[in-house]
């Protein structure tokens, strides 16, 4: 088996153990090294250059078997421009957090699990799939749902709609009510993360129970 790299985590460890042990040979090379494959009397013939003992070896084989990658989906970037969600630099999902909200977005009522997340075993996918189910139903199984307190609201009278706090929101919360002229931010959906506030050019915007006029004396007092 050639590989650049093996994470064999968990349970998986002792199948690779078990492979070694039953003369599965692991030759691991370097991505600007990597096997030459070339038809040699009838056959196959492999070159590769071992990293432990830093020499080409030589394979003949009749067959050669490429595992296929994993890559995520083309129109993926569509999908988190639509939601606002994080992608990593491999172009798959980023959860909220790794630990403690491991299938949910940073955005609430949204949730990532399987391939979407990263390559990963079909139990993984599986096990994953439930928790995100049970996030879910946590919130379908309520009437009503309870937000935070500290979430961002808006001046009627100060705002001049220069959609500021569109552009910077990571949840894609704010949102131009036309009829009144007015920027608006759904309470249920803010994160209170108070970009906005801090963003915004005429000061319309102020996250509930950290306004300015509390704020700003605990500064000076500290300062």
């Amino acid at each position: 088996i050639l590989y650049r790299d093996i994470r064999t985590y968990g349970e998986r460890e002792d199948l690779y153990r078990e492979a070694r042990l039953k003369g599965v040979r692991f030759i691991r090379y370097e991505l600007d090294d990597k096997p030459l494959v070339e038809k040699k009397d009838g056959r196959l013939r492999v070159t590769v250059t071992d990293q432990v003992i830093k020499r080409p070896v030589v394979i003949d084989t009749d067959m050669v078997t490429l595992a296929s990658a994993i890559v995520p989906r083309d129109d993926k970037g569509l999908f988190a421009e639509l939601f606002k969600v994080a992608m990593n630099q491999d172009g798959f999902f980023m959860e909220a957090h790794a630990k403690l909200r491991p299938v949910d977005f940073a955005c609430g009522g949204l949730f990532v699990c399987g391939l979407a997340h990263g390559p990963k075993a079909i139990d993984e996918a599986i096990s994953q799939a439930k928790a995100a189910v049970s996030r879910a139903c946590m919130i379908l199984s309520h009437k009503e749902r309870m937000a935070g307190g500290a979430v961002a609201e808006v001046n009627p009278d100060l705002c001049a709609i220069c959609l500021t706090c569109i552009r910077v929101c990571p949840f894609g919360v704010p949102q131009i009510d036309f009829e009144n002229a007015v920027a608006k931010i759904d309470p249920g959906a803010c994160q209170g993360c108070g970009i906005c506030a801090s963003m915004c050019p005429n000061d319309a915007i102020q996250v509930k129970h950290y306004e300015d006029i509390q704020m700003i004396p605990k500064l000076m007092a500290i300062y």
